[in-house]
């Protein structure tokens, strides 16, 4: 008996259900013809994941209310940036290696959208967007649960909650020369027209200009203006706590831009500012600035092992790894009111000692001993207590140290100096620098400042 036909048929059945059981994305893969939209075929996951941000969409849509066509203007704003992960200056990628950072974007920018609709679907009634903006940070995650990429502002466009205002025709040099005048005097900076502006909606413009910073700080500031319909200027007030400038430590970490907020459907531009652990926005009306959203995102802290060199023992070199990250989390937190019992309570294993080595200087000798560690050698150490670790096979130094840029900027990582005795000299045994890391649910409070109508 020929059973070909019988099993060829169970199999088309088997297919048949199990894509029945999988679910498909909001769109018809067969007239998919985005990038985007293919790569979200290709993927049960992401397809499954855009199908929920699609039902998240229709519940948010159903209790929008007036807010409903913002909603719309929004969502469509958001697909916009989910398909332009694809483009780049106006053409498709089209190499291997840019349309794999694409598709690595993806589940991200798909995870951010469902957290930012979670929160319009959950609630009975539209959020003011400072609230809105909480929200979303509190459970905003990665594709994997993990803590979200890039900075505050950068997850909030991820999320769909602001975006690039609509690109509008250049000003005249004239004009810009003018901004860039102004700007400096309002800034109190004296220098050339380096920097540039950015027009903004059909109404406003930011002049970024350079300001005097540390040597090794490449520091900007900016004026908002207001632009008349006779070509006039009308500098908008300085926002508190743009004083000194935003200056890059190389981390990138902070900023400002002028960016259209999700819910307004009529393109107000609203100024954001952010480091860190916070996010402002304050949105122009008129030649004034309304209320300040202020938001605070904080994480729990927690150090890992970043990279070691030893000329120890093994066992020696093992153990050190292993205290290395306990006496960091020590070490990062607050000291003791008071002393506990014990010589190097603080530091379990390490005992107090007179022994002083010096690594404060440039060239730190522990960092240029270890060939592993030359992308650190350039770095600098605060300077920290020393003490006395007695090791498997020998007692060593142990120096615990907060690490700086070689213009002596501060940075997150520490380093565990060790130093072994050779005859009347102390010299380098180990080094291993740890780094903090966010971890766990975010700590996250907004509060909204009332406009204060001040004039520059």
């Amino acid at each position: 008996m020929n059973h070909l036909p019988f099993l060829i048929t169970a199999v088309s059945l088997l297919s048949v259900t199990a894509q029945a059981a999988t679910p498909g994305p909001s769109f018809d893969c067969a007239a998919a013809n985005r990038p985007a939209e293919k790569a979200i075929c290709a993927d049960a996951k992401l397809a499954a994941l855009d199908a929920e941000i699609a039902a998240l969409y229709k519940t948010a849509q159903a209790k929008a209310g007036p807010a409903a066509e913002a909603l719309k203007i929004e969502q469509r704003r958001w697909l916009q940036g989910r398909d332009g992960l694809f483009v780049q200056d106006g053409r498709v990628l089209d190499t291997q290696g840019q349309i794999g950072v694409a598709k690595n974007s993806l589940p991200g920018w798909l995870t951010a959208r469902r957290a930012a609709l979670s929160v319009l679907a959950s609630q009975k009634a539209p959020l003011p967007i400072c609230e809105r903006v909480a929200a979303t940070f509190r459970i905003l995650r990665n594709a994997n649960g993990g803590i979200p990429d890039g900075t505050l502002e950068d997850r909030l466009r991820t999320a769909g909650l602001l975006f690039e205002p609509a690109p509008e025709k250049p000003l005249s040099t004239g004009q810009v020369a003018q901004m860039f005048r102004m700007a400096r005097e309002l800034r109190d900076e004296i220098g050339s027209d380096d920097g540039h502006v950015d027009v903004i909606g059909k109404n406003y413009a930011i002049a970024q200009i350079y300001v005097t910073g540390k040597a090794s700080e490449a520091c900007t500031n900016f004026i908002v203006f207001q632009r008349g319909a006779d070509g006039g200027l009308q500098a908008l007030p300085l926002p508190d706590g743009t004083e000194d400038g935003f200056c890059d430590y190389g981390l990138h970490d902070n900023g400002f831009d002028m960016l259209t907020l999700a819910g307004d459907a009529a393109n107000h531009p609203a100024l954001v500012t952010w480091n860190k652990e916070s996010l402002s926005i304050r949105q122009a009306e008129g030649a004034q600035w309304g209320d300040t959203c202020d938001i605070d995102v904080t994480y729990a802290k927690d150090y890992s092992l970043t990279i070691s060199a030893c000329d120890v023992d093994e066992a020696s070199c093992q153990a050190l790894k292993k205290h290395a990250v306990e006496w960091s989390r020590i070490f990062g937190e607050p000291e003791p009111d008071t002393p506990g019992p014990g010589p190097g309570h603080r530091f379990p294993g390490l005992e107090a000692t007179a022994i002083q080595v010096d690594e404060t200087m440039m060239h730190n000798p522990v960092l240029n001993a270890f060939p592993s560690l030359e992308g650190w050698s350039y770095s600098q150490v605060e300077g920290g207590p020393h003490y006395l670790w007695r090791g498997p096979k020998e007692a060593l130094v142990v120096g615990i140290s907060a690490l700086t840029t070689s213009h002596g900027d501060p940075i997150d990582d520490l380093l565990i100096s060790v130093w072994r005795q050779a005859g009347e000299k102390w010299v380098p045994a180990a080094a291993l620098i740890t780094s903090p890391e966010d971890v766990g649910a975010p700590t996250v409070k907004a509060a909204v400042t009332p406009a204060q109508m001040l004039k520059p």
